[in-house]
Formats: structure tokens, C-alpha cells, sequence
């Protein structure tokens, strides 16, 4: 094949190669891709879209990859793409393991307008045209001085349940990359971030370390205080909360009100789905009750539980994820989540309570989710249902 200068093929890629190069393009944009960096995309994903198109007329009698490959061959020539190096082995029409695509869309900075800054954000004013300034640094600016004008921070709450009041329903905070609950974990921009003091002052809000896991050699059973569940009641039934801010939350809470729940323990996320099986005949525990995010993690959690301990089954919190669906926003989902089948979603969506199925099914296969602290310190504290069932 003849060759420019540069190394680049002379002769361009076929009409039917630059047809899968546009869809390749229109499916990682739909992912979240802006087409301004490169874009790793695994050679399955590849292979489906392929798979999707008409096939190619007069090469009806040849195997799909040997076209496959000759189209990925005539993109790389052409410099839309590169192939990687690692292929899949087959002897002899070996595709790559991946592609990546080149950017297709050139970077434009452009400033927004700045707001009308509230009193205690108006030293951001001289920063927020400046280069070092990202758009993610802006919308954190933009949201927060909107959360301030409101003047109402109510009671002090975690950071995580403060940070989603704050930006969970600002549509930068919405995309897969930026989960609203998270956003002040790793945040330090100056000039108003870099002391965290004045931070949680100004959020009227606090940290909530993750509880210290341990085990008390002189007994294992679970109504012995540990720092990842301890004994609040006189029930057998065991709560378990997924994150660690709601953890504390649900905690405290219940220290200070009448109920009957026996323990509650931190899931440590995906962890419990094998930690559960440390629970023994001795603890006398009758059954467990799970509260976690509504996203396809979220709930294969305790769907892969159920049942991992022969006799004990996991139920899930109704009013806790009634209160969820009623009170949070929902934020779009990583890419790997966001590809859910409708079998698979209903499958997940099968453990819940029957009235919330549909919701949370329709919830997934839109490629959303809802983060559980939407469900704080705030609202546990000023209602009763959502511990009626968790007894």
C-alpha cells in the first residue's frame, strides 16, 4: 500500500471502514467521550458494532474478522486510529485487543460568565478566568455560591450528604466521572478549598472517617462492641449500610432513639457479599437488612449475599429506599454500569420490594443511580418510617 511522506497511507479507508469508524465514534460519545483525547475501546465493543452493520457487498464468503481486521487495518493507515499490539492469537486473522482512537474534536476554552458572587465567595472572583482554573473547578464554584445565596445550611451534616445537597442536582456533577457525594474527598483548589477547616465551617459540615475494622479475640460474637458493627438493641436482626458516611449516620441516629434493631454493621461496599459469611449460629442473628446505592453495584451486593450463609437471607430496607427514590437525584453512571441489559436489570431489581422494581429497573437501564446518603442525617433525624422495617 502506498504511503505519504508522514507514514500515512496515500489511498483512503473504504466507505463501509469509515461507516464503522462513525459508529465506534457515536457509541463512546454516547459513553461520555468529548472526542478532544485519545480513547482506548476494547476490540468486543468493536466487534458488536461490526456486527450491527449491513454486510459488505461482493464479500459474503469471508469470516467477519478477516473484513474486520481489514477495515481496522485501513483506519490505522489512515491515522483515525492505533491498534495495540496484544491481538486475540488467532493464526490467521488476529485482531488487536484494542483500539484507540484519535481526537476528533479540537479543545476551545472558553469562560463561562461569572456568577454574582455571594460575600463568602467573592475571593474566587480573581480566579476564575485563569488557566490553572478547570471547568470542574467552576462548577464547584458555581454550585456552591448558588447553595450559599439560598442562606439556609440547616443542621450540621456529614461532608457526603452536604456535598450532594450542594452539587447533586447541578448537571456538571450528574456525569459519570464526577459523582456529586465525592466531591470534596480529594477537592484542595485554592483559594478556597486548600484549608479544610474553613471549608467545613463554611459547609457548616464534618468528616466521617470510615470506622476501624477489628476483632475482639476474647469473643467473636457480634454483641460484642467492634468498630465495624456494634450492638444498639435488643432485636436479632442485623442492618448493614454499604457506605461508611450513611453508616454513621443511621448509627448515630439510632443512639438516640426507641427501637428495637439488634446490630448494625458497614458493608465495606462489595465486601460483603463474602463478609457476611462470618456470621455464626451463636450470634443469634434471625435475618439481615440491606441498605446501599441503587446502581447494578449497589445491588448485586446483596443479591450475590443472599444465601451465602446457608438460612439467612438478605432483605432490603424498604423505607429506607422508599425515602431514596423519593428524595435523591439521580447522577449518571459510570460507562461500564451504564451498558445493562434489560434481563440483567430486571434480575437485580428482583430483590427489592415489588414497589420499587419498575422504578429502580427503568433507573439502570436509563444508566443512572442513586447514591444512598441523598437519604442523611437530616431526614433520619426528623422522621420515623424509615426504621418501622429494619426491626
Amino acid at each position: 500500500m502506498a504511503t505519504s511522506e508522514g507514514g500515512l497511507s496515500s489511498k483512503p479507508p473504504s466507505e463501509a471502514a469509515l461507516e464503522l469508524l462513525s459508529r465506534v465514534h457515536q457509541k463512546e460519545f454516547d459513553c461520555g467521550w468529548k472526542g478532544t483525547t485519545n480513547r482506548d475501546v476494547g476490540i468486543a465493543d468493536v466487534q458488536e458494532i461490526y456486527l450491527r452493520m449491513p454486510p459488505p457487498a461482493g464479500r459474503g464468503k469471508e469470516l467477519p474478522n478477516r473484513i474486520l481486521s481489514d477495515y481496522l487495518r485501513q483506519l490505522a493507515d489512515a491515522g483515525h486510529l492505533k491498534l495495540s499490539e496484544k491481538t486475540d492469537g488467532e493464526r490467521r486473522w488476529a485482531l488487536s485487543l484494542s483500539i484507540k482512537l484519535m481526537p476528533v474534536r479540537s479543545v476551545a476554552r472558553t469562560i463561562p460568565p461569572m456568577p454574582l458572587w455571594q460575600s463568602r465567595l467573592a475571593r474566587a472572583e480573581k480566579h476564575w478566568g485563569l488557566p490553572g482554573t478547570s471547568g470542574r473547578i467552576r462548577a464547584v464554584y458555581e454550585a456552591l455560591n448558588t447553595w450559599l445565596h439560598r442562606g439556609r445550611p440547616g443542621m450540621r451534616l456529614p461532608l457526603r450528604e452536604r456535598a450532594l445537597q450542594i452539587f447533586g442536582q447541578h448537571p456538571f456533577f450528574q456525569q459519570p466521572g464526577h459523582p456529586a457525594e465525592k466531591i470534596f474527598d480529594t477537592l484542595k483548589a485554592g483559594p478556597i478549598f486548600s484549608d479544610r477547616e474553613e471549608v467545613l465551617k463554611l459547609l457548616n459540615a464534618f468528616d466521617v472517617d470510615p470506622p476501624l475494622l477489628s476483632k475482639d479475640f476474647s469473643s467473636s460474637r457480634l454483641d460484642e462492641e467492634s468498630g465495624g458493627h456494634h450492638r444498639l438493641g435488643k432485636g436479632r436482626g442485623l442492618l448493614v449500610v454499604e457506605n461508611s458516611t450513611t453508616y454513621w449516620s443511621i448509627s448515630h441516629m439510632l443512639g438516640h432513639i426507641d427501637h428495637r434493631i439488634g446490630h448494625v454493621a458497614w458493608g465495606v461496599g462489595a465486601i460483603f457479599q463474602k463478609s457476611i459469611g462470618s456470621i455464626v449460629a451463636e450470634d443469634r442473628i434471625s435475618d439481615v437488612v440491606y441498605f446501599g446505592d441503587l446502581d447494578a453495584s449497589g445491588l448485586r451486593i446483596p443479591v450475590r449475599a443472599d444465601g451465602y450463609v446457608s438460612g439467612l437471607k438478605v432483605r432490603p430496607a424498604v423505607e429506607l429506599y422508599d425515602a431514596l427514590l423519593r428524595l435523591g437525584t439521580p447522577g449518571r453512571c459510570p460507562p461500564k454500569e451504564a451498558r445493562m441489559t434489560p434481563a440483567r436489570a430486571q434480575e437485580l431489581a428482583a430483590w427489592l420490594d415489588p414497589r420499587h422494581r419498575d422504578r429502580v429497573r427503568d433507573l439502570m437501564l436509563r444508566g443512572e443511580r442513586l447514591a444512598q446518603e441523598w437519604v442523611g442525617f437530616d431526614h433520619l433525624s426528623t422522621n420515623e418510617d424509615w426504621y418501622t422495617d429494619v426491626r
